[in-house]
C-alpha cells in the first residue's frame, strides 16, 4: 500500500514503483493481445493474397500446360494450335465445375435454408 508523504520518507519511491507495475499490467493485457491481433491481422491478409495469387497463377500454369500436352499429343492429325487451346479451356474448365460441385456438395446446411 502507498505510505503516507508525512510518515513515510520513500513514499515517493513506493508510488512510482505501484504506478509502474500497474502501468505494466495494463500494457501485457490490453496493448500485448493488441498487437497480437493486429499482427494476425497483418499477416492472414497477406498470406490470403499471396495465396489467391497463387492459385491464380497455378490455374494459368495448368492451362497452358494441358493446352501445350494436347498440341504435342495431337502431332498432325488436325488438330492445331487454336483447337487445342479450346480444348485445354475445356477440359480445365469441366475439372472445375466437377470440383466446384463436389465443394457445394460437400458443404453444410444452415438452419435458414432448411424452413
Amino acid at each position: 500500500m502507498i505510505g503516507n508523504p508525512f510518515t513515510n520518507d520513500d513514499w515517493a519511491a513506493e508510488t512510482a514503483d505501484q504506478i509502474d507495475r500497474v502501468v505494466g499490467a495494463v500494457r501485457d493485457r490490453v496493448t500485448n493481445n493488441a498487437v497480437r491481433a493486429v499482427r494476425a491481422l497483418v499477416f492472414g491478409t497477406i498470406g490470403l493474397i499471396l495465396g489467391i495469387v497463387v492459385a491464380i497463377l497455378g490455374v494459368i500454369l495448368v492451362t497452358r500446360g494441358v493446352q501445350s500436352l494436347i498440341s504435342l499429343g495431337t502431332g498432325n492429325t488436325g488438330v492445331g494450335h487454336g483447337r487445342s487451346v479450346y480444348l485445354g479451356y475445356l477440359a480445365l474448365g469441366a475439372i472445375l465445375v466437377v470440383a466446384g460441385a463436389l465443394c457445394m456438395k460437400r458443404r453444410g446446411r444452415s438452419d435458414d435454408s432448411a424452413a
